[in-house]
């Protein structure tokens, strides 16, 4: 009934939040479920070519806001094929309805899973234990700020594959190895770093005594889930080792003979960087920082639970401790810290807090021990739920609602253990948890004013047709990259070319001169800016801006800006053919009429 009542809440919370908006990742995922769905791997080529009329044969560009690359005529994703896959099955059941709830369904089911994997490990041990603490973290899940459930709520990669990555553990933990090696390579076709996983699977691997057999199928699994993967790899990049994120370690890699990647960052939007073992000492300290904030004051029950788990049940411990040590000593070699490369991680470590919190109760609770551990649990629990009673200088920081609750819970065993009429209901105390996170969860649901995200479904239909009025199909837009993110937007939701300013010296040339080559071949032509930036107007030369409109504040959403990005509002223009560019447009059509002789 808990575990119900977890999905419920964050149903409701993914339903309300679930987002439309795309952002470079989410518009690259899209275009290659559509490009999947077609049949094919590779993407139309033709505007690039307009815009970039001699390539280099012997460079790799970076296209379409750096998300696909480009060489030899080849327009191919960045990204591994696995999630695309899967947005494309989504597309042909359901939609584009079904491809953005593709990944709310998702957090829903990756909740559950994490809930029935903290079950089935501490089960053999204690059933109320086990209850208790599965239920728990799935509530862990909800009201932490792990960041998990951003993942949720958008188009993005990292929600399946680590859902195969936990399938592969519990396939592990049930002894199937062929199915934990298949799911764990199914992973690996999403996002190839899953193989991390590897890790907590060899150290169950180890502790279960499985045979050199097991080992052998559980491997040859693995390579037939990532097939998927390595033929992407050798279609597009001519090897099944060279991935098409490879450039980000280039030096790493260098031994494969990848072909090099054009790696300008000429765009302002932060991304993973080259991986580099120089980085770890500088981005190590924001990770773990991001890890502390998430669970608190929590990680001393996350330690607790890890502790029981190598004292009691081994394989608890084995499952959730190897991997998130590797996977934040591996994502801190990126050039900046980054909570989406630490979900997994999160994910790990939260059954674990709960496996704490419900063996901390448990102890406390037991009728075998002495009063001064009740008394000292008593204390403790006074300390955390009186800190709104406390001076200033007495109070200790980030206490929250989850800290108060689970001491709440600590409070209840001690007193029920304290009388001697409740020491037969005290053996539920593994359940007070849960119980306890429950009404804390409840309790903000209906009593906090959720809002929906400004960009669902009835709000992107309503942007095509106000801005799709302004723009036709196949226009060339050129966007500003400080008004958040219009061009993905403007890309899949408007089929419009469009491209942020910063984009045309990843393809070595002017802007300019390819306004002038798409103004030649016909095709319209607008910039979309802040409202205040006159300097890339004037920087158009040979042509002349007319001014089409205007937004503000909540317009915005109605052209894909952020209003928070645009205080001073948004302005679109029309590139204007000057009479010379006509001439050329007439020669090139009078030239394309004539018949071969």
């Amino acid at each position: 009934m808990l575990a119900a009542a977890a999905l419920a809440v964050a149903a409701r919370g993914v339903e309300r939040r679930n987002t439309w908006y795309l952002a470079s990742d989410q518009f690259a995922f899209l275009t290659f479920a559509g490009d999947l769905a077609r049949g094919t791997v590779f993407h139309e080529p033709s505007l690039l070519e307009l815009l970039v009329p001699r390539p280099n044969p012997e460079r790799t560009y970076d296209a379409r806001v750096q998300t696909y690359l480009w060489r030899e005529g080849k327009l191919y994703s960045r990204y591994p094929p696995g999630f695309p896959a899967l947005l494309a099955a989504a597309g042909m059941v359901g939609g584009e309805r079904a491809q953005h709830w593709l990944n709310p369904l998702l957090y829903l089911t990756i909740l559950a899973l994490l809930g029935f994997l903290t079950w089935e490990l501490v089960r053999p041990n204690d059933r109320a234990l086990a209850a208790g603490s599965a239920v728990a973290a799935m509530w862990l899940l909800l009201l932490l700020p792990t960041d998990v459930h951003l993942w949720g709520i958008t188009v993005a990669r990292d929600l399946p594959a680590h859902l195969l990555a936990l399938l592969s553990l519990l396939a592990a933990v049930r002894l199937r190895w062929v199915a934990s090696g298949l799911a764990l390579g199914l992973a690996c076709t999403i996002r190839p770093d899953a193989v991390l996983y590897g890790v907590s699977l060899g150290a169950l691997f180890r502790l279960e005594g499985a045979r050199l057999r097991d080992l052998v199928l559980g491997a040859a699994a693995f390579v037939l889930g990532a097939l998927p993967l390595f033929a992407y790899n050798t279609v597009t990049q001519g090897h099944p080792l060279a991935f098409t994120q490879g450039g980000e370690f280039r030096d790493v890699l260098g031994a494969l003979g990848t072909r090099g990647v054009a790696l300008a960052q000429t765009i302002s939007f932060g991304s993973g960087g080259a991986f580099q073992l120089a980085n770890l000492w500088q981005t190590l300290p924001g990770n773990l920082t991001h890890l502390g904030r998430s669970l608190g004051w929590l990680v001393v029950l996350t330690a607790l639970g890890l502790v029981w788990g190598v004292r009691v049940r081994r394989p608890l411990a084995a499952a959730f401790a190897p991997y998130p040590v590797v996977a934040v000593l591996f994502y801190s070699c990126w050039s900046h810290p980054d909570a989406r490369y630490l979900a997994g991680a999160a994910l790990c470590l939260l059954p674990l807090t709960a496996v704490g919190a419900a063996v901390t109760c448990r102890l406390v609770g037991d009728e075998r021990r002495s009063h001064g551990w009740r008394v000292l649990a008593l204390m403790a629990a006074a300390v955390v739920l009186g800190q709104g009673m406390l001076p200033g200088w007495l109070r200790v920081p980030g206490i929250g609602l989850p800290e108060r609750a689970l001491a709440a819970a600590l409070a209840v065993s001690a007193l029920l253990a304290l009388a001697p009429r409740a020491a037969r209901a005290n053996r539920l105390a593994p359940l007070l948890p849960a119980l306890a996170l429950t009404g804390i969860a409840l309790f903000i649901v209906f009593t906090a004013r959720g809002s929906r995200d400004p960009y669902q479904r009835a709000q992107i239909e309503r942007a095509r047709h106000v801005l799709g009025a302004l723009i036709p199909p196949g226009s060339l837009v050129i966007a500003s990259e400080s008004l958040g993110r219009p061009v993905e937007n403007l890309r899949h939701y408007l089929d419009a070319n469009a491209f942020y300013l910063g984009e045309f010296p990843l393809f070595v040339v002017a802007r300019e001169g390819a306004i002038g080559r798409s103004l030649v071949a016909g095709k319209r032509v607008f910039l979309l800016l802040r409202g205040e930036d006159r300097e890339t107007l004037r920087s158009i030369r040979n042509n002349q801006a007319r001014l089409i409109g205007r937004a503000h504040g909540r317009q915005l959403y109605d052209w894909f800006v952020d209003p928070g990005a645009a205080p001073f509002g948004a302005a679109l223009y029309e590139i204007e053919p000057s009479p010379f560019t006509l001439q050329l447009r007439d020669m090139l059509r009078e030239e394309q009429g004539r018949p071969e002789r």
